[in-house]
């Protein structure tokens, strides 16, 4: 008798759990199959589109997030509950009185101004429990902004703006939550997401480990070199870095510490080749699609300007690794725990097959939209051939799950990153902050260059790459474009330093989630990740002073655009390890990193003072003698 009231308390709780639960995979299921449904017949108008989209994801957020993190109680619950229904009646509100409201744009109604004022908290709510309050803080800061700027000192006062203007337009109009960032997650990004996920289901994933360790797998640090190449490979399926650590790490991550890696060491490897993942064609990041849309180029265009300065940002960490790793003596993965890649290609080819349609449709001038989905249709059909890796209607809805679930930090920051552009649209903030930076700079493009890449890596913090660049893209790309930066380079640079956020300390996604499966300190790791990203901050600065390397102009000039550039990043990546056939000491490692910074600028002195002092520390490597031990003497402490 004493009993029953115990198990009545223990089922309550599981009773709420598995609502929770069966509820959240209900709406995640829904919006999966929503999105490739509309995506593929185009059946609403965009803002009912996005209006349906945004509740589903917003209503995913309240689910899958309790208001308080790991809570069991029941009124979380129906307080989560309350906010899911109250993101229902947004895309309600707006699919069904849609005529009546883009006819009385600019004169709403008591209900318009409710609908807009709630989507706009939800978003905000949302975006606290999936991204985190370091965004909510900015959004809440340019908020402020729109409603005070007017007792503001100029250049950055405007001319103000009531409740009801902010609100509506914010929530009711395509310059703001539903503006470009959430358009483009909804045509391009989640089916990449889906695309990314189908494919590693049907055996993906084992495809690519396989073929990086039959290539890399017995090489000096192998096992490190093995996350290189299949972290590039992940990239060219999934544009997110914690997406590529998840997959990618829980392998290589535990080869590396094998290998004798350090655990942070092994964490901040993956970390940072995962990040370089938003770079990879065809998929890239989700920013790539955003920045296609400013420009108002294809985004087979963005995906062709990045290969080479992707192909440069691995060529540098394969450098980095392979020094660090002869200077600790880090060997390879014995042959007999490694497949042939003969072996890999015979058995597992046909997975080669849709990367490989998904490059040649948008070269063939598909859109990303088309290409994507007629590839996990290629995919689905290869998978249906074996019985391990068909899938199924209830695999499917399974996909679909996980598919929500993965693409839902995304569409969060994507609504959120819409309050901040349709308070810059509104405010005119973004020509303000340009010609601030036009100013602060004196016009010289030498000064705005590293205040940009500040300005990135601090924003980035705490922030999705989509948000950084979109918010910088918003304010500061147009000085650089006044300065003669070619748009495409402008965009590029501001989206390179998004990216690289990701491995900055205090504060980036990657690496948390690989000290997690390293099991090491994150803030070591954070260091060491930030440490061995060095060699690719090189890189932006040299394709804006070098816009052949986005491969734009004669073949000529790309061939000697990229001369400079492959010997910059790698004087630049032996000057942060310190080894090349010895130890360098800390004399020769600032002569290399000054090298390989005078080889950025465009000019024939620079250059052969650049290649000259790498030349002075590198060739006594070879030989013995009196400046070999000056170069290479170490500070006693």
């Amino acid at each position: 008798m004493e009993k029953t009231p115990d198990r009545e308390g223990m089922a309550a709780p599981l009773l709420r759990s598995s609502l929770r639960k069966r509820a959240s995979t209900v709406v995640a299921v829904s919006l999966t199959l929503y999105t490739v449904v509309n995506a593929s017949t185009f059946l609403l108008e965009p803002l009912r589109q996005l209006a349906i989209f945004l509740s589903l994801s917003l209503s995913l957020s309240f689910l899958l997030y309790p208001f308080i993190p790991n809570s069991s109680s029941g009124w979380i619950l129906i307080l989560d509950l309350l906010f899911a229904a109250l993101s229902g009646l947004i895309g309600i509100y707006i699919t069904a009185d849609y005529w009546e409201l883009i006819f009385r744009v600019g004169a709403p109604t008591g209900g318009d101004l409710w609908i807009s004022l709630i989507a706009v908290l939800l978003v905000l709510e949302a975006t606290r429990r999936t991204v985190g309050k370091p965004l909510v803080v900015i959004n809440i800061a340019f908020l402020l902004y729109a409603f005070f700027g007017h007792l503001l000192p100029p250049p950055l006062s405007h001319g103000g703006y009531d409740l009801e203007r902010i609100a509506t337009t914010l929530a009711l109009t395509q310059n703001g939550i539903f503006g470009v960032a959430l358009t483009v997650m909804f045509d391009y990004i989640y089916l990449f997401v889906v695309f990314g996920i189908i494919y590693a289901a049907s055996g993906g994933t084992e495809f690519i480990l396989d073929l990086a360790r039959s290539l890399f797998g017995r090489l000096t640090g192998g096992p490190a070199k093995i996350s290189v190449l299949s972290s590039a490979l992940f990239g060219t399926i999934s544009g997110s870095a914690v997406a590529n650590v998840t997959v990618d790490g829980i392998f290589t991550i535990p080869m590396m510490k094998r290998a004798g890696f350090e655990p942070h060491v092994a964490g901040a490897i993956e970390a940072v080749t995962s990040t370089g993942g938003a770079l990879m064609p065809p998929v890239m990041g989700a920013a790539a699609f955003i920045m296609a849309e400013y420009l108002g180029i294809p985004y087979i265009s963005i995906c062709k300007a990045a290969i080479f300065p992707a192909l440069l940002y691995y060529f540098a960490l394969f450098a980095i690794i392979h020094f660090y790793a002869k200077k600790n003596d880090l060997r390879g993965l014995p042959k007999e725990e490694l497949p042939s890649f003969l072996s890999v290609m015979r058995e597992k080819w046909t997975f080669s097959i849709p990367i490989l349609s998904l490059i040649l449709l948008m070269a063939k001038g598909f859109t990303p939209t088309k290409a994507v989905l007629y590839t996990i249709l290629i995919i689905l059909i290869l998978s249906a051939f074996s019985r391990t890796t068909r899938i199924g209607i209830r695999k499917g809805m399974l996909l679909s799950e996980v598919s929500a679930k993965s693409a839902l930090l995304v569409c969060t920051a994507c609504a959120s990153a819409g309050i901040i552009i349709g308070i810059v649209l509104l405010t005119g903030l973004g020509s303000k902050l340009a010609d601030f930076v036009l100013y602060a700079s004196g016009d010289r493009l030498g000064l705005a260059l590293p205040f940009i890449m500040i300005a990135s890596l601090i924003l980035g913090m705490g922030l999705p790459t989509v948000v950084c660049y979109v918010l910088l893209a918003a304010t500061v790309a147009s000085p650089l474009i006044k300065m003669g930066v070619l748009p495409l380079a402008a965009h590029l640079f501001i989206f390179y330093f998004g990216m690289l956020c990701m491995v900055t300390p205090p504060v980036g996604f990657a690496f948390y989630a690989s000290s997690a499966i390293a099991n090491s300190d994150p803030m070591k790791t954070g260091w060491t990740a930030f440490k061995f990203a060095l060699a690719g901050f090189i890189l932006p600065y040299m394709f804006i002073f070098y816009p052949s390397l986005l491969l734009i102009g004669s073949l000529s000039e790309i061939l000697l655009a990229t001369l400079p550039a492959v010997i910059g990043t790698l004087l630049l990546s032996i000057g942060i390890v310190g080894f090349l056939k010895k130890e360098i000491g800390w004399l020769g490692r600032g002569l290399l990193i000054i090298g390989a910074v005078l080889l950025i600028h465009p000019g024939m002195a620079t250059s052969l003072i650049g290649i000259g002092l790498g030349g002075l520390v590198l060739i006594p490597q070879y030989r013995k003698g009196k400046l070999f031990s000056f170069f290479n003497r170490k500070i006693q402490t």
